[in-house]
């Protein structure tokens, strides 16, 4: 199965520490649709964050995002809706 890096970018209206522990909560339904964490940081001088996850399935991190099941637990962590950039690679 072909694996794509998933390097998303967003705002965020809390600290890292508040988002990452929404993060963190929301992390076994990223597993249950077929996203595994990479790794996570904050962005040095600016109020966003970059994480990185692995996908055979690339779409599906929008999709889950935006997902009635999982949005308030997203926005909830401070995450700005609407803020986040994507760019997909080939993992190689």
């Amino acid at each position: 199965v072909k694996m794509a890096l998933v390097f998303g970018r967003m705002r965020i209206s809390k600290t890292f520490e508040e988002w990452h522990a929404g993060f963190t909560a929301h992390q076994e339904a990223r597993q249950a649709s077929g996203i595994e964490d990479v790794l996570c940081a904050p962005v040095i001088g600016s109020q966003e964050v970059i994480y990185v996850v692995r996908t055979a399935h690339p779409r599906r991190v929008h999709d889950l995002m935006w997902s009635d099941a999982a949005r308030e637990v997203i926005e909830a962590s401070g995450h700005v809706m609407g803020s986040e950039t994507f760019v997909i690679c080939d993992e190689v």
